[in-house]
């Protein structure tokens, strides 16, 4: 049950002093005496008006134990909260997720009364704080849900909220059916009953009213087998931001705050990374970003030559949630032994990581790369906390009538585990590499394609971006110098590139193409990945381009085979459709390895001397050549090439629900990678 708690807002009442005129009695006659004046009363001074405490707090009112508490710090007053704390006063110890964020989370295990309080600053300079109290009861005798978690976001922004059966005595789940009990109006979607979708007001009160956050409250309802009902609710609030000026650069974005609170540059990370009110009008030329002095590139602050410290990237690092800040550390520390991550990153601004960042990206406005953080989670209630809305290009490729699958092997495995979302799970730290370092290649080789080694000497009277624009309109880029000598041909990849990726409506000839009809386009042609034709309209120019993504995807395959032995599947199925099992996608051609092709090399060779200089060229010609898949079987099949070698993990797939698990991430690797 939720409940809200307002600190008192009335003014103190105002007193009205009243002046009392005596008036002397008359005698008659002159033998009376003279009265004595009655002195005019002091008035009462009129008090001075308590200011209106700024936040309330709606919170849960009560919790058995082992379910998801959640309290929301609301801005009732004219500014938004920019920053919130929350802390635990007293009762039971509990952990609090987010508790930077307006919305806090935790899962008491013993009963009690937890007090929390939260200290907020709003974006005027003004101070508040209020308490809640929420009582921890028993927990549950039987199969009970809980919605995890109570979370703050942004308006117009997508999110989700997940219910979690816990079932004994062998009951299952018969039915849950969601509801929102509180807040603006939202569209459910509800076609999976155990994840609610939805997005956000885009205003999260009238514009007739005064300005307030709200919050949403859902609540989810399960029956099971034996016919027990359980509830549970929860908070999701809603952060009030200025109106989006023209050329507003973030469609949606997502709280974030310094993870080194007193980093040089703590001030305006933020501010000049990830704020809604960022523009950039192409039309006038008008802009809002920071200079290259206020926030300069990484390098310019370590001396170009030199490799940064890990301490001197996570002071340029913005995360949603401070776990998150904590592994990125760890596998700075753990997993770049040839410091490939740090280097790079001396060619950005920030580093973004949040739990609503999807899919990631590299923007040149702001010259900071923006990571997913269901890339960073490590156990299951820091994954939690990361949304699960599908990126939005999922969808793109349902218009055809074939599949793009593709994984990563090492021996004739797959090289990274796979995590069901339904289940409470951990996953060790050495396996982050295989998903946050292939992505991190990816969005640092955009970072250097646009600021490479060479190229870091910026004007700091400028933007980051109009430092760029001269040598954009100039064509002098790294993926402009691959586009020019060796340029992508194939007419109907580029046709399908813009179906796949950004969304253009298939024509009847491109639904009537065939897997082996796509291969053999793809085959024929020079790119490790079909991701290589997805187009890139500058943000200046406005000149579409292949060659961007051209260029990130050879450096990451390359950087994987590379470095960490990792080498890429690449084919086309059967179009897939969901709950199919990896053997039922029939490969009608398909490659692993595609990085070693000699004219793949010939094009990686100048990219990885301008981006890595410090990598060898020999490097790149000893990458071995490509493996042919077995046409006709099943992509199952096809994990096994060549002479039979042990399995380094054992994933190798051995039950119907893995096989289902790694079908569905296999397309989705595919159509949905970065």
């Amino acid at each position: 049950m939720k409940h809200l708690i307002r600190v008192a807002c009335k003014p103190a009442a105002l007193t009205l002093a009243l002046l009392l005129t005596a008036c002397g009695g008359g005698g008659g006659g002159g033998g009376g005496s003279t009265p004595t004046p009655t002195p005019t009363p002091t008035p009462t001074p009129t008090p001075t008006p308590t200011p209106a405490p700024c936040i309330s707090i709606v919170s849960d009112a009560s919790v058995a134990a082992g379910k998801t508490a959640g309290a929301a710090a609301l801005s009732g007053c004219s500014a938004p909260i920019a920053s919130v704390l929350w802390t635990q006063v007293s009762g039971p110890s509990v952990t609090l997720a987010a508790a930077r964020n307006p919305t806090v989370s935790f899962e008491p295990a013993e009963t009690g009364t937890v007090v929390l309080r939260a200290d907020a600053v709003l974006t005027d300079g003004r101070a508040s704080s209020a308490t809640t109290s929420i009582a921890v009861t028993a927990a549950p005798a039987g199969s009970f849900i809980t919605l995890r978690a109570d979370h703050s976001l942004r308006v117009n922004t997508d999110t989700s909220v997940r219910a979690w059966p816990v079932l004994l005595n062998g009951e299952t789940v018969s039915k849950i059916v969601w509801e929102k009990i509180a807040g603006p109006d939202v569209t459910m979607d509800t076609r999976d009953p155990q994840v609610l979708f939805f997005r956000s007001p885009a205003s999260p009160t009238p514009v007739d009213t005064p300005p307030a956050d709200v919050a949403l409250k859902f609540r989810a309802t399960m029956t099971t087998s034996s016919g027990r009902v359980d509830s549970d609710e929860v908070i999701v609030s809603i952060d009030r931001q200025a109106v989006r000026p023209d050329g507003y650069i973030f469609e949606q974005s997502a709280r974030v705050h310094p993870y080194v609170a007193g980093g040089p540059f703590a001030g305006v990370l933020a501010s000049c990374t990830y704020d809604v009110s960022l523009f950039f009008n192409n039309s006038t030329g008008a802009t809002n970003l920071c200079t290259a002095s206020k926030l300069p590139l990484l390098a310019t602050t370590v001396g170009e030559g030199n490799i940064p410290t890990v301490a001197q990237v996570m002071s340029r690092v913005l995360v949603s949630h401070d776990f998150l800040g904590k592994n990125f550390e760890s596998f700075l520390i753990n997993q770049d032994a040839k410091g490939d991550f740090r280097r790079m990153l001396g060619s950005v601004t920030a580093i973004v990581i949040g739990s609503h960042v999807r899919p990631s990206f590299y923007q040149p406005h702001t010259g900071a790369i923006y990571l997913d953080a269901d890339y960073l989670w490590l156990n299951a209630k820091e994954r939690d906390v990361v949304t699960e809305v599908p990126d939005y290009r999922a969808a793109f490729a349902e218009q055809l009538n074939f599949t793009g699958v593709g994984r990563q092997v090492i021996n004739n495995d797959y090289a990274r585990e796979s995590y069901s979302p339904t289940e409470r799970v951990v996953r060790p730290e050495s396996q982050l590499l295989f998903g946050l370092g292939r992505l991190m290649y990816h969005e640092l080789a955009h970072a250097a394609d646009f600021f490479p080694p060479a190229e870091r000497a910026l004007d700091p009277n400028k933007s980051i971006l109009m430092n760029v624009v001269p040598r954009i309109n100039a064509l002098s880029l790294p993926s402009d110098y691959l586009a020019a000598n060796f340029p992508l041909r194939s007419a109907e990849m580029r046709g399908l590139g813009q179906v796949l990726y950004q969304g253009a409506t298939a024509t009847a000839t491109q639904k009537a193409y065939t897997a082996a009809q796509v291969g053999s386009f793809f085959e024929s042609d020079i790119a490790n990945d079909d991701y290589a034709y997805s187009l890139y309209i500058d943000d200046v120019t406005k000149a579409p381009s292949n060659s961007r993504e051209d260029l990130a995807m050879l450096f990451e395959e390359f950087m994987m085979a590379y470095r960490h032995g990792v080498r890429y599947d690449v084919g086309y199925t059967n179009r897939y459709t969901e709950g199919m099992t990896s053997d039922q996608l029939i490969v009608a051609w398909g490659q692993r390895g595609r990085i070693g092709t000699p004219a793949i090399k010939a094009r990686l060779k100048p990219v990885v001397a301008r981006i890595a200089p410090w990598i060898n060229q020999a490097e790149v010609d000893a990458l071995p050549a490509p493996i042919q898949m077995r046409t006709g079987v099943s992509w199952d099949a096809n994990l096994v090439l060549g002479a039979p070698q042990p399995a380094r993990f054992s994933f190798n797939l051995s039950s119907m629900a893995e096989k289902t698990s790694r079908a569905r991430e296999d397309v989705a690797s595919r159509r949905h990678a970065h």
